[in-house]
């Protein structure tokens, strides 16, 4: 079996924001953050894999976590060549002298990259980013002109949908203006196992005219076409673990049953299992399970080489 060279880690599940386009109040359990002593020993559980990049991200606002910084160097110490991301809502007050200010700039001190989640404009902000609002996007940003990236990347992320599609432009010039350095585009997926992106009219039947306005922006759309289940890096390289230590294939589906813990099981064992088994098999032959039926990146591949994407 390969080695597991990509993470996804969820540290907590708190978060205050409840976006049109994430499920966690179906899936997550009780609030809580990940110990330091649980986090250390997942660390143990997993450092002889060569995990090269890792996104310290899951279904909550990772800088709430009240010790993140120390989450974020512990995971450097364990894995000094990897390339760590993550990602932050931006409703939040990070003004000098505040604490999540503090802690954002303790944490970048061992972070490559940093996503800003801003998808849309104004009205189309704040209604897939329910209760967020634009004025504290805003000042959020002007705040963090300021801020000590010390030698972090950070980039707007934009998830598209046929709502906010035309306000792409209208935030684009923000990297600019508030002294970023990237402009991200992801196409709106969806989360559920039993569910399709063509059961949403939001994240599906784009017209030609939305996809000849998508194909100006290709270089800042981020994807892989063509693409089928036998391409899929989740079942071969890939690892997801959520803040109870639940195991599972991968961060379309997370809803699915885990495969096991990483605090009870070991992590080899777990992903020999004859459940983790078929369901890379599937993927394997192009035969998916119930699993990976309803695979968003499948059901994109089509639209994003009529795009011209892949990166």
């Amino acid at each position: 079996m390969d080695k597991i060279t990509y993470a996804f880690l969820e540290t907590t599940n708190h978060c205050n924001l409840n976006c049109s386009f994430c499920n966690r109040d179906e899936v997550i359990g009780p609030l809580t953050h990940m110990s330091l002593e649980n986090w250390a020993i997942l660390l143990n559980k997993i450092k002889h894999h060569p995990i090269a990049e890792c996104k310290l991200q899951g279904l909550g606002e990772s800088f709430f976590h009240p010790q993140f910084d120390e989450i974020t160097k512990m995971f450097r110490d364990t894995f000094p060549s990897s390339f760590i991301l993550s990602s932050t809502n931006c409703q939040y007050n990070i003004k000098p002298g505040s604490k999540l200010r503090s802690r954002i700039e303790k944490t970048l001190k061992y972070m490559d990259f940093l996503y800003l989640s801003i998808d849309g404009y104004e009205e189309n902000y704040e209604k897939d980013r329910s209760p967020a609002k634009w004025t504290k996007l805003l000042e959020f940003l002007e705040d963090f002109k300021s801020i000590d990236r010390q030698g972090c990347t950070i980039a707007i992320n934009y998830v598209v949908n046929r709502d906010n599609i035309y306000d792409i432009p209208k935030i684009q010039p923000f990297v600019e203006k508030y002294n970023l350095n990237e402009f991200r585009l992801n196409l709106a997926q969806n989360w559920n196992e039993d569910e399709k992106m063509s059961d949403d009219e939001k994240t599906w039947g784009y017209t030609e005219e939305e996809i000849g306005f998508l194909k100006k922006f290709q270089p800042y759309i981020k994807g892989k076409s063509p693409w089928t289940w036998s391409d899929c890096f989740w079942v071969k390289k890939g690892l997801y673990i959520t803040v109870e230590g639940d195991v599972k294939i991968c961060l379309i589906n997370t809803g699915a049953t885990p495969i096991g813990n990483i605090f009870r099981d070991n992590m080899d064992d777990m992903r020999n299992s004859p459940c983790y088994q078929k369901i890379s098999d599937g993927c394997s032959s192009d035969t998916p399970t119930a699993h990976c039926q309803n695979c968003s990146y499948k059901e994109l591949a089509p639209l994003l080489e009529r795009i011209g994407v892949n990166n």
